[in-house]
């Protein structure tokens, strides 16, 4: 536990034990709520002589999902919780925490809570089960009010300004709410692709919401116009919350907790300039889930912003005035105050209560690691503003000067001078070395990070990179890794390793390999005085400290991959040899044969296809493949088969059969066992086919006779043809039938695997680019493939008015769209306008707008235009 100010801010509270994962503060901003499973803990802020907090325990098996004190002044001691379906309403009175009643009418988990602005007693909650409720809290028996939407509501929010509106997000929409006028919403916004995180009203406007997403950006809308985004805030990484800030033109915005991806800091915007972020909070060692604005102290001009994380500690950010002007606002000094009337008591009051601020020059000098190695530290002067370092690598000494201006770190970089006395480094050299020390500097303090101790390893690391280069002396440009990926393990258990060596198969008949230079694994074992085995790729960054806990190597990357040279080792290496990636052609040891998919056909009879492949067999010399066809012919021969000509009825054709397919598909050819599942029923049309293709396939009372069958996105990605034999139950090696094979009944479901055969060869089809091929195969298909989820473009026809998906109407079975330019109905490729619907031929519209840009209609769209700006819109 700790009050004291560290730079920007100061740890207000820290328990290991609390494990909460929501965060409220009261409308005075003095007292902070902390709620999890096991307690509900309370802090006053402003409190510094007694900087405990006090736990109540809360008797529930349900997380807390959200917290919110009531914002007015009139019911200030009220607050609720949301646990699973409930919402528990709590009073803070007399320093203890009371549960005064609980509300229940969803059904599902609620996802988020909000009180109205200015009524005292009204709350609004919404849920899983696509409720919104209103609640009046002088009659808690049920919602005064019932909101129904078809998707779930993962967000609600009251408007900051109107008393009657609010928001709701589900999935990618917004629907704004007016609470006169029925269950209805007033207003929809198509608002994102991807999952909304974050609600957030202006406070300033009540026509003005700006929304945070799953896809990377923080959209702002107007409510009057919601057919497009007024801006958009695009960032490296979803956002979870997106918040306004009491001043200026402001953004808060904080990632994902569920990520995990090491990016713990806020980032605070100007929404008038959003190329990049004005401001980064930087002190929480894990993912940020609450943050909200302290309400501010009267005579203050500073605004503080409190953070809860989930390392469970709670910070408060002072935000500087250079800060706030950075946001567009202007803070007002306290000692002008004090000249229009205020009274200088108040002021001295503030004063004494203020905590003593650390310069940030000296905070980093004393946070800085003076081990480095091959780099000594001679001299650092917080109050000249400078320091002075000496860097011997190799045959390379250089002795350093980096000066400090006094707005560093806020976007102003420091300056570095190579000082010749005492440097043997050419001028070639030291102008590289200045370069790559004022691009990374200038990187950091763009976000007002600090610099200095990035610039010095990364100093030392071009230093050992450009005394290895022999030959043209030229600098490696290598990755820059954050001190924060190299020293927090917590951090880095995340992130995998890049591997060092490996093979994989990738396309169909391709196998690559790759691994470390020779030379690289040379010196590996000599560098060590006793001899051990050289480590192999750690699972992730942070094993690097294990590996290097026994050395004093630095702890790079770039050293586990080419590690140094000592003294001791002779220099009889004048470059570093390169990886080199093998490819090596398999295709010898598959099955699988592309001559053969160039020569099988599928069309015809199927006494014509089995004669066709079976030559085709011949050729390639595949004489199982022959005998294999000639008894496929036999099976389905007319002179063998019943009245009904078909020849599943055969006594011998299911079973010859089953084994046929069963058989190859244990040998890993594919390519045979999906031929043989499409050929047969050719002479009948779809739907007998697929009712034949049911009545081969075997079934069992108990399921699937297979082990786990892959999903048909397996195939897309990598190989799809096993060569290797392994225990893996979702391999093409299990593909043994257990237990009697018997006839099903009719209108039972395809067997999967027989499916996933066709699936598998038609992808390798693709991959050898034989696409009318694959779309053969893929006719045969029994299984309905799963309905198109996205944006479709829907055709009108012309004649009888009725929407159509396809180029032919289903109703009167004629064209449905002329082309605009030549007045003839559209076959083939075609394209239209997202903004007007107008369109027509591809070469036609390519003619056109080749020297005009509005659309021939005469609608007035600038096709070209309009269309462009509705998707990066």
């Amino acid at each position: 536990m700790s009050s004291t100010w560290n730079g920007e801010y100061y740890i207000a509270l820290e328990c290991k034990d609390l494990q909460a994962n929501a965060m409220a503060i009261d409308s005075t901003g003095n007292i902070v709520l902390l709620a999890g499973r096991r307690y509900l803990a309370i802090r006053n802020l402003e409190d510094c002589g007694s900087p405990e907090f006090q736990k109540f325990p809360r008797q529930s098996k349900y997380d807390v999902g959200a917290a919110e004190w009531n914002p007015t002044h009139y019911h200030k001691e009220l607050c609720v919780i949301s646990s699973n379906q409930r919402l528990d309403v709590l009073t803070w009175r007399l320093d203890e925490l009371i549960a005064t009643f609980s509300v229940r009418a969803h059904t599902r988990v609620i996802t988020d809570l909000n009180w109205h602005k200015f009524d005292p007693n009204l709350l609004a909650s919404c849920s899983v089960d696509t409720f919104i409720h209103l609640w009046d809290l002088r009659d808690s028996r049920r919602p005064t009010l019932s909101l129904s939407a078809i998707a779930e509501a993962s967000q609600v929010k009251w408007n900051k300004v109107s008393t009657h509106l609010l928001a709701t997000a589900h999935e990618g929409d917004i629907k704004i709410w007016d609470q006169r006028k029925g269950t209805a919403p007033v207003q929809y916004i198509a608002a994102h692709l991807s999952k909304i995180h974050g609600l957030d009203w202006s406070p300033t406007s009540e026509n003005h919401i700006c929304s945070s997403s799953q896809d990377n950006t923080v959209k702002f809308f107007d409510t009057t116009n919601p057919r497009r985004a007024e801006c958009v805030l695009t960032t490296n990484a979803p956002v979870w919350r997106a918040r306004y800030t009491p001043f200026g033109t402001g953004l808060v915005t904080a990632v994902v907790p569920q990520l995990r991806r090491g990016e713990n800091s806020l980032l605070l915007w100007n929404t008038a300039n959003r190329a990049t972020p004005m401001h980064t909070f930087v002190g929480h060692r894990d993912v940020v889930l609450e943050f909200e604005w302290k309400k501010q102290t009267p005579g203050d001009s500073n605004f503080q912003l409190v953070t809860w994380s989930k390392d469970q500690t709670l910070l408060v950010w002072k935000i500087e005035p250079f800060i706030q002007k950075l946001c567009g606002y202007e803070p007002v000094d306290p000692r002008e105050r004090n000249d229009l009337g205020r009274d200088t008591v108040d002021s001295f009051k503030l004063f004494k209560k203020a905590s003593p601020k650390i310069q940030p020059l000296q905070q980093e000098f004393s946070l800085l690691n003076v081990h480095i190695p091959n780099l000594v530290i001679k001299r650092m002067d917080s109050i000249a503003r400078y320091v002075l370092v000496s860097a011997a690598v190799n045959n390379f000494n250089v002795h350093l000067k980096v000066s400090f201006p006094s707005a560093y770190p806020h976007g102003v970089p420091p300056g570095f001078e190579v000082i010749k006395e005492g440097s043997n480094i050419n001028e070639s050299i030291i102008i590289q070395l200045l370069q790559m020390l004022k691009h990374l500097a200038q990187q950091r303090v763009s976000k007002n990070r600090t610099c200095l101790e990035p610039c010095l390893r990364q100093m030392v690391t071009t230093l050992e990179q450009l005394s290895t280069d022999n030959e043209n002396n030229r600098l490696y440009n290598r990755p820059y890794l954050e001190p924060s990926s190299l020293f927090s393990g917590y951090n880095d258990a995340y992130i995998p390793f890049p591997r060092t060596s490996g093979a994989k198969f990738c396309s169909v008949g391709t196998l690559v390999c790759f691994n470390r230079p020779m030379f690289s694994r040379r010196l590996s074992t000599k560098m060590d005085a006793t001899p051990r085995i050289v480590p192999t790729t750690p699972r992730a960054l942070s094993a690097l400290e294990n590996i290097y806990s026994k050395r004093n190597d630095d702890m790079t990357v770039s050293a586990f991959y080419y590690q140094r040279q000592r003294s001791r080792v002779k220099q009889n290496y004048s470059k570093i040899t390169k990886a080199v990636v093998h490819i090596y052609d398999t295709m010898g040891l598959s099955f699988v044969n592309r001559q053969l998919a160039e020569e099988y056909i599928l069309d015809g009879d199927v006494g014509t296809i089995c004669k066709h492949n079976a030559a085709a067999a011949a050729v390639v010399g595949r004489w199982d493949l022959v005998q294999a066809w000639t008894l496929a012919e036999l099976v389905a021969g007319p002179q063998q088969a019943d009245e009904e000509n078909l020849w599943n009825n055969h006594p011998f054709g299911n079973k010859l059969m089953q084994s046929l397919i069963s058989h190859y598909a244990s040998q890993h050819d594919v390519q045979m066992a999906a031929m043989l599942c499409c050929i047969f029923g050719k002479e009948h049309d779809v739907s007998s086919r697929k009712s034949s293709l049911k009545s081969l396939l075997p079934q069992s009372s108990e399921g699937s006779p297979y082990h786990t069958i892959p999903s048909a996105d397996v195939v897309a990605d990598g190989w799809v043809l096993p060569m290797m034999r392994t225990t893996r139950s979702s391999s093409l090696d299990n593909l043994t039938i257990e237990g009697p094979i018997r006839i099903p009944p009719p209108k039972t479901i395809p067997n999967s695997m027989y499916e996933y055969y066709k699936l598998a060869y038609a992808e390798t089809l693709h991959r050898w680019q034989l696409i009318y091929n694959r779309i053969e195969v893929l006719k045969y298909m029994s299984v309905v493939p799963e309905p198109h989820k996205g944006v479709e473009f829907v055709s009108e026809c012309k004649d009888c008015l009725k929407p159509t998906r396809f180029g032919n109407c289903k109703t009167c079975r004629k064209l449905t769209m002329k082309c605009i330019v030549c007045d003839i109905s559209v076959r083939g490729s075609a394209n239209t306008c997202a903004y007007c619907g107008h369109g027509g031929h591809t070469k036609c519209l390519k003619w056109w707008f080749s020297f005009k840009d509005i659309c021939l209609t005469g609608c007035g769209c600038k096709c070209l235009i309009e269309a462009a700006e509705i998707f990066t819109a």
